[in-house]
């Protein structure tokens, strides 16, 4: 192999790593929707870990009269519910249910509920309704009652008050955070912070409301 034949054999030899390189680049964004991992799917289940067979048992009968009972209205979906509910056992076959209607951006959508379980309940499943403070169109604050929250619900079992932590945008810099105890009747308002100027700044929510 003489120095021309030498020289035309290594740029021959360069071009097809080059192409290889270039095509095996584009390969990932071939797809716009990454094959989901085994451990990503763990994490979008884990949501329900943690109740006991009991508990699990009421959620899964739950979810099927769902049709029946009727929950979140038109915005129900069941993926949702399956993943991000979770039920606590109160006492007298009594449950508090935490139901996620479904998933939005950056946090989900949720009704409360108590299912009771005894054989002479008059009202097998009971759905309680969140208090809340929003402005009106006049920019004053008032107080309303609504069948859903959207937010980040947490409980306390021992002192049976659940607490939502909502976002009125992604961001953060506005939003509420109330705490209710939770009752077999209903979820009495114990305390309701908000920042309702979405204005970019991240300040302390101010107090609203405060239960005597």
């Amino acid at each position: 192999m003489n120095l021309k034949q030498l020289i035309q054999f290594s740029f021959l030899g360069g071009a097809i790593a080059l192409i290889g390189c270039n095509t095996a680049a584009k390969e990932p964004s071939a797809s716009s929707t990454p094959t989901p991992t085994a451990t990503s799917v763990k994490v979008i289940a884990a949501s329900n870990l943690g109740m006991s067979t009991e508990e699990k048992t009421v959620l899964d009968k739950l979810l099927k009269d769902s049709k029946k009972v009727g929950f979140c209205g038109d915005s129900f979906n069941l993926e949702a519910a399956k993943r991000g509910s979770k039920v606590y056992k109160l006492e007298n076959q009594q449950y508090f249910v935490m139901l996620q209607c479904f998933l939005a951006a950056y946090q989900g959508n949720y009704e409360f509920l108590v299912v009771n379980q005894q054989s002479a309940a008059k009202k097998p499943v009971t759905k309680l309704t969140v208090t809340e403070f929003a402005k009106n169109e006049a920019g004053k604050v008032q107080k309303m009652e609504s069948p859903s929250i959207g937010g980040f619900p947490t409980y306390d079992p021992k002192q049976r008050v659940l607490t939502v932590n909502s976002k009125y945008r992604g961001l953060g810099d506005c939003g509420s955070k109330a705490k209710y105890q939770v009752q077999s009747t209903g979820l009495k308002l114990l305390e309701f912070k908000a920042k309702f100027a979405c204005d970019g700044k991240l300040e302390p929510f101010q107090t609203v409301y405060t239960a005597k």
